[in-house]
């Protein structure tokens, strides 16, 4: 799967998220999101069983970790398709509104985690209601595999995204 294709239909259904009460909280904007994400994520070509999920729990004993994800873009394991549970990741996204320092750490640790775990090409950071990214907070190690997206209103109503 191409990731810049993916993080075009990411900032794509991000300025579709227009109404004002979905920016008031994490949990709407994670639905809207999602609704949007799956309008059109199907307008690329995807790997066969590719499945997009929200409010995710990865299982300590199946995965490796316990970590709970916003959005996750995976094919479910299948022992006749894939070698592991590693396999066939393609992207775990996670949302904060208007991150502070402290939300920022648990989220980049969270994200690492997954990444490294599960072998996720690339993990999406997305500061809601903000127009920063922290784009500079991602470890050196992991800059080539997380991008950092910010979305907020601006003073017309009108969803704008910053990329990190």
């Amino acid at each position: 799967m191409d990731s810049k294709q993916l993080l075009n239909v990411i900032a794509v259904a991000l300025t579709s998220v227009t109404d004002p009460h979905y920016h008031e909280g994490e949990r709407g904007f994670l639905g809207e999101l999602y609704a949007q994400l799956r309008l059109r994520l199907w307008d690329l070509v995807l790997p066969e069983g590719a499945l997009l999920r929200e409010e995710y729990q990865e299982r300590l004993a199946q995965h490796g970790l316990r970590i709970p994800l916003d959005i996750i873009f995976h094919e479910p394991f299948d022992p006749g398709r894939h070698r592991g549970r590693d396999q066939c990741n393609h992207a775990v996204m996670e949302l904060k509104r208007r991150a502070a320092p402290g939300a920022i750490t648990d989220a980049f640790s969270n994200l690492i985690a997954t990444i490294d775990t599960l072998n996720y090409p690339l993990g999406v950071f997305i500061n809601i209601d903000s127009s920063k990214t922290w784009t500079e907070s991602v470890p050196d190690s992991h800059r080539d595999r997380i991008v950092c997206l910010a979305v907020h209103l601006d003073e017309n109503g009108k969803p704008q995204v910053v990329h990190g």
